[in-house]
């Protein structure tokens, strides 16, 4: 029998939980960020009259290998060096560092249940703001694991009886979320589904430029972005759309034991 033990004092939880978060985009950018940091290619949010589930296709987690162990140790920090600083493919660069993001669910709802399944291995406990037995949570049996667009790895979070809803149209969830979350790609799409609803979210600049009417992008390589404005004014548009030269200065930062160092900076993008 597979036992989950949270490694925090159980107080924190009734404590944290209902405040951590206080808006439902956050704590989803929290469970989006850790489908990111997971290789995730595919990540759905899911709106049910009694549930909200987001699901994700990454690496899942195995208690046999210790994922779970590692998930269920809260506020551990899971970037120390360089080399741990990249996700398990080492093509992204990890979102997550405090270890307190996998408590926003918590503040959706009081019970949360986490499924996971990594090359076939399923696992799956409840996460609560009231632990039971102090630091151990309900196990789910294997039998009543599931997932909705997944089959041999992945993560499901589902937050039963959420405090807070999503906006009633798919379009203002996906705008709210836009803003929140850039870093959607063709390598890394969110798909929003209510009943028969369906909204991709895939590309940041396409769908983030439409709502503008004024840019201004430091950098050639962002001058592309200024073709995607549509400008009401067109009389206008030199004076509402601008490209700039990168601006480059420097920032004086101290590192992990203390010392400073002088680092260049350059800025540049679009906003």
């Amino acid at each position: 029998m597979k036992e989950y033990k949270l490694n925090v004092d159980p107080r924190i939880l009734e404590l944290l939980g209902p405040n951590l978060y206080t808006n439902i985009y956050y704590v989803l950018a929290e469970l989006i960020a850790n489908a990111y940091d997971a290789d995730a290619e595919n990540v759905y949010i899911i709106s049910n009259s009694d549930n909200i589930t987001v699901e994700d296709d990454g690496h899942g987690m195995s208690y046999k290998k210790g994922d779970i162990n590692r998930f269920l140790n809260v506020a551990g920090i899971s970037r120390t060096s360089e080399n741990n600083s990249l996700t398990r493919s080492g093509k992204r660069k990890k979102m997550g560092r405090k270890g307190v993001g996998k408590l926003a669910a918590l503040s959706v709802s009081e019970c949360v249940d986490i499924m996971t399944i990594s090359d076939g291995e399923k696992s799956g406990f409840v996460l609560s703001r009231r632990p039971i037995d102090e630091n151990k949570l309900e196990p789910i049996e294997e039998s009543k694991i599931y997932f909705s667009r997944i089959e041999n790895s992945g993560t499901a979070i589902v937050m039963k009886n959420p405090q807070y809803r999503l906006n009633k149209t798919l379009k203002a969830v996906k705008r709210n979320l836009l803003k929140i979350f850039p870093l959607v790609s063709n390598d890394f799409k969110i798909h929003l589904i209510r009943g028969k609803e369906y909204e991709e979210v895939k590309n940041f600049d396409e769908n983030i430029m439409k709502e503008l009417n004024t840019l201004i992008v430091l950098g050639d390589e962002y001058s592309k972005l200024t073709k995607l404005v549509d400008v009401t004014f067109t009389e206008k548009r030199k004076e509402l759309i601008e490209n700039r030269e990168v601006h480059r200065t420097s920032i004086s930062l101290k590192n992990n034991e203390g010392v400073e160092h002088e680092y260049p900076l350059e800025i540049r993008g679009g906003g």
